[in-house]
Parts: structure tokens; sequence; C-alpha cells
């Protein structure tokens, strides 16, 4: 074998339980406009054009500006980034962060 064989090995064991350990913990978000909501869930539709349906539920938070409201003020229209935990699906709300409102949306 040759040094640089088995610095490689010792490298990538120690490299590699990092690497996958790092991801751990990170809050994925998800940003885009309104496309439609009910009691259960919002549709948003991301700058990619993909429509994505999350989940809401009684611990879902609502704000704006920093300040708590309520699910009621998140309508069509309206710039969100949403809080998806994990990204695990089922996807399900953990926070919706309204953005001001659009012209499109107070009318």
């Amino acid at each position: 074998m040759t040094p640089k064989w088995i610095l490689g090995a010792v490298a990538a064991v120690l490299l590699v339980p990092a690497a996958l350990y790092a991801h751990a913990g990170h809050v994925h978000k998800i940003m885009g406009t309104v496309m439609a909501r009910d009691a259960k869930h919002v549709e948003v539709k991301t700058p990619s054009g993909e429509v994505l349906s999350i989940a809401v539920n009684d611990r879902t938070s609502v704000v704006r500006a920093k300040k708590k409201i309520t699910y009621d003020e998140v309508q069509t229209g309206r710039r969100v980034v949403v809080n998806i935990g994990d990204g695990e699906d089922p996807l399900i709300a953990q926070e919706i962060e309204l953005g001001p409102a659009t012209k499109s949306a107070t009318k």
C-alpha cells in the first residue's frame, strides 16, 4: 500500500461521517407566493414555478414583521416564507412568515 492511498482512506473515514452530521438540524424554508389556502393546507408557488402543498396545523405560527398574527391573514397572492422543519414528507408548516402586501393581494 502506498502512503497516499492510506492517507486518502483515513481522510474519507474521518470526513464522511462529519459531512453527514453537518446537515442535521438544518431548518428548511420555502419561499414563494400563496396560490391557494384552506384550514388544513396552503399551496405555495416557488420562484422556479413548482407548486407545493404544505399542511397547516394548530401548532403552525404565522408572523409578519416579527409579530404573531392569525392564519386568516394568509391570503392568495401574498409572498411567504414557510419553515417546514426538516423538510421530510409530509411537509408541515411550523411557521409562515408573511411578506408585505402586494397590490393584487390587497384588491
